[in-house]
């Protein structure tokens, strides 16, 4: 009969497993803040490194990556209600570098958030930097200090359409994950 100590452990080999066996480069859930931002770049940037990865692609991840941790770091939700940490996800398959993150978001403010994605999802790669010069024209910064351009940079980054999902946590509140592809070609 094994006990909590073993099946822990085995939990955390399960774990290492799936990892490896999909290429994961860094897993972090919790708060972020500058300081972890620092951190979570300098690992990355390590594990690229070790892989000899063209610096077109690693400065295309690390861009994505920052405008996405900006956004969590912006939005995160600091409700003791609700417990959810922020993540971020980045892993490799044979076509693509993943950037993925997650974070809490207000149900009232996901037909926002979908919209713009879907709006920036259709566009070509010339509409794209078209939308991009005149929203940055017409931006106003908000009340948490973003002008709106992440959603827009990471798709013209990426050359790649923006995947999201939303899961409900409650009646007022859902996991926002943003799925960015870089193509490691």
């Amino acid at each position: 009969m094994m006990n909590t100590t073993t099946n822990s452990i085995l939990n955390v080999y399960d774990l290492f497993n799936l990892m490896a066996d999909n290429e994961i480069i860094l897993i972090y859930q919790g708060l972020f803040d500058q300081q972890m931002i620092k951190t979570v770049m300098s690992m990355t940037e390590m594990k690229l490194d070790k892989e000899n990865v063209g610096e077109s692609t690693k400065k295309k991840v690390f861009n994505i990556m920052i405008e996405g941790l900006q956004n969590i770091c912006k939005h995160q939700f600091n409700d003791s209600t609700i417990y959810q940490n922020p993540l971020l996800v980045i892993s490799k398959d044979k076509e693509n570098y993943n950037v993925i993150t997650g974070n809490v978001i207000s149900n009232e403010k996901i037909n926002i958030v979908k919209n713009k994605i879907d709006h920036i999802n259709t566009l070509s790669k010339e509409e794209l930097k078209e939308f991009y010069k005149t929203s940055r024209l017409n931006s106003v910064i908000s009340d948490v200090g973003g002008a709106g351009l992440g959603f827009i940079d990471m798709a013209r980054k990426s050359e790649n359409k923006l995947d999201y999902k939303f899961y409900e946590i409650d009646t007022a509140h859902s996991s926002f994950i943003l799925h960015t592809k870089i193509s490691n070609k």
